[in-house]
């Protein structure tokens, strides 16, 4: 598994985590963010009204600036 696809995964996860927000909001996770490199990879939040606690989920794991 490339680190690309790792991070897919594991944002799909983060968005099963919050079905609710997600469903509520009628939206994915995938939309929230930007994910760049396929070697290297890194992940911007961007959106704004994420849920602290999923921006946080997602900063610990890709230390988002």
């Amino acid at each position: 598994m490339t680190d690309y696809e790792f991070t897919v995964e594991y944002l799909k996860a983060i968005e099963k985590q919050y079905k609710d927000y997600f469903d509520t909001a009628r939206r994915g996770i995938m939309s929230c963010v930007v994910i760049e490199g396929k070697k290297l990879v890194t992940v911007h939040i961007t959106e704004p009204d994420l849920p602290a606690e999923i921006k946080h989920d997602i900063e610990m794991m890709f230390w988002v600036e």
